[in-house]
């Protein structure tokens, strides 16, 4: 009797702890983000990047918590499974926005193609049983700065993104404050969410691989949230020549994933290496 009330508490923390994450994505980041982008006058690129960054702060928080406990192979299989959830979310929100001819636009051929890389590497990784090491570390953080090279000379800076309702007039201090508190609040919520679903996990013994999967999932939801502002935000510009919706949206999707892959993961090894 007292497991199963033990189980509804970590189900409830861990429900309303994605919520708190949805709600930090929608109210607090991408208003923080827009207001930021209208101060500066970012391009749909710069700021679907912005996005991309801010939302992997989940993955970083259970990435960093598993390294200081001394356990790691959840972690790492944690940043695998949120890469490839993070695709078939990203193509699930195009294909619900009806959007999915943009991505044969030849103008996202690098960001497709680094966003696929992003899903590759760690699955060979596991595969050559590449195990944590400086040499890796130093490997990994090697392809974030081989993407931010590519990136900046593939890729012109382009015009003003359409504004999120609300930001309009936005100021660099206003919106570094909604930014800040947005990343505090997912920082918290993913604390308890990536707590929750591990003492879940541990209750119901599922080894290192499960694990890695439940909280990929888990912590994509961050992703997914901003996905479906990206569009809804773009919608009222939506035209066959309206593509900036999607170039921020696979930016977010990219640059989450490439930081995933080439920095927190890194972080996390190295954090890793010095405690274990």
């Amino acid at each position: 009797m007292g497991g199963s009330v033990v189980m509804i508490r970590d189900l409830s923390i861990l429900m309303l702890s994605a919520a708190a994450i949805v709600g930090a994505v929608r109210f607090l980041l991408i208003p923080g983000i827009g207001k930021i982008g209208a101060a500066l006058k970012f391009s749909a690129k710069v700021r679907g990047q912005m996005i991309g960054y801010a939302t992997s702060v989940p993955e970083f928080t259970v990435l960093v918590a598993g390294a200081l406990a001394g356990v790691f192979d959840a972690g790492l299989w944690n940043i695998a499974a949120s890469n490839i959830i993070n695709w078939v979310l990203f193509l699930a929100t195009v294909f619900a926005f009806r959007q999915q001819l943009d991505l044969k636009n030849v103008v996202f051929i690098d960001e497709i193609i680094f966003g696929i890389l992003s899903v590759i590497i760690p699955l060979l990784m596991f595969a050559a049983h590449i195990g944590t090491g400086y040499p890796t570390v130093v490997g990994l953080l090697g392809f974030f700065i081989i993407y931010k090279v590519m990136d900046k000379r593939l890729n012109k800076a382009g015009k003003p993104a359409p504004i999120p309702p609300g930001t309009e007039g936005g100021t660099l201090r206003g919106g570094s404050l909604f930014l800040v508190v947005g990343i505090l609040v997912i920082l918290l919520a993913g604390t308890f969410l990536g707590s929750s679903a591990g003492a879940l996990i541990t209750q119901l013994n599922v080894p290192a691989w499960a694990v890695g999967w439940i909280l990929g999932l888990v912590t994509s939801v961050c992703e997914l949230a901003s996905f479906i502002e990206i569009y809804r935000i773009h919608k009222p510009k939506d035209s066959p020549r309206h593509i900036k919706d999607t170039q921020e949206a696979l930016d977010a999707l990219v640059a989450s994933n490439i930081a995933n892959l080439g920095l927190i993961l890194p972080f996390g090894m190295m954090i890793y290496l010095i405690v274990s």
